[in-house]
């Protein structure tokens, strides 16, 4: 009796190309260093308004 066409073993990846990968994976920054880098950073003179917005007595 033949194999159920579903029974068939499933074909893995070849191993150096699994080793690339793995390597290209490594190799690139983590997704929260990308997450941490891509932040809008307030200029100083952003700081500078807000400060002195503050310091008059007014808020946002």
């Amino acid at each position: 009796m033949t194999r159920h066409l579903i029974d068939t073993a499933r074909t893995s990846l070849n191993t150096r190309l699994k080793q690339f990968i793995q390597i290209a994976r490594n190799s690139a920054p983590h997704g929260s260093t990308k997450t941490l880098i891509a932040r809008m950073r307030a200029h100083p003179d952003q700081r500078l308004s807000a400060y002195t917005r503050i310091a008059r007595g007014r808020k946002a």
